[in-house]
């Protein structure tokens, strides 16, 4: 796999590279989710905090970590010593953007006007699976602007079948 695009996206390759098998990128993907949150502004300025000595925030950060992958540990040491340990966040998305695009997983960012249950929300995406041809992971949002219908962002692909879009549309229409 040739290499691209940020220092996360790298590491994150680079990772996906270890990995042996689906069980383990599965497994380094949950890690990684769990642990991006964590690393905030707080926590990594304690582990950049130059008055600590360095082999004492890696005793920490091992400490921390027992019962992930030793490849997370690995690579977290890595990122500690080499003062890229702000990166873990963005590793985490990449990871998952990588693992998803090889699993041919597109990702949708649905918003309507009014939250959807889980019924409705595994419908509309069923429903967008099979019209589109791949298999989605959605993340839904609420704007109460579109009044009605939904706007669905696949990639690069907008569909807006909002009320307000068709509102700005009409009027577009009348004052031409």
């Amino acid at each position: 796999m040739a290499l691209s695009g940020s220092a996360a996206r790298r590491y994150a390759e680079a990772l996906l590279g270890l990995a042996p098998d689906e069980r383990a990128v599965s497994e380094l993907r949950v890690s990684l989710e769990k642990l991006a949150p964590v690393f905030d502004r707080v926590s990594v300025a304690g582990l950049r905090d130059p008055s600590v000595p360095m082999k004492e925030r890696i005793e920490a950060l091992t400490s921390a970590l027992r019962g992930e992958p030793d490849v997370i540990r690995s690579l977290l040491i890595l990122l500690l010593e080499t003062d890229r340990i702000a990166l873990v966040p963005q590793i985490a998305l990449a990871f998952g953007d990588l693992v998803d695009q090889r699993e041919g997983i597109a990702k949708a960012r649905i918003t309507t006007a009014v939250a959807l249950d889980e019924p409705a929300r595994r419908e509309l995406v069923q429903r967008l699976e099979h019209k589109s041809g791949r298999r989605l992971r959605a993340t839904f949002a609420v704007d109460p602007t579109l009044i009605g219908g939904a706007r669905v962002q696949i990639g690069d692909h907008l569909i807006d079948s909002s009320v307000h879009a068709k509102l700005i549309a009409l009027g577009r229409q009348l004052a031409s």
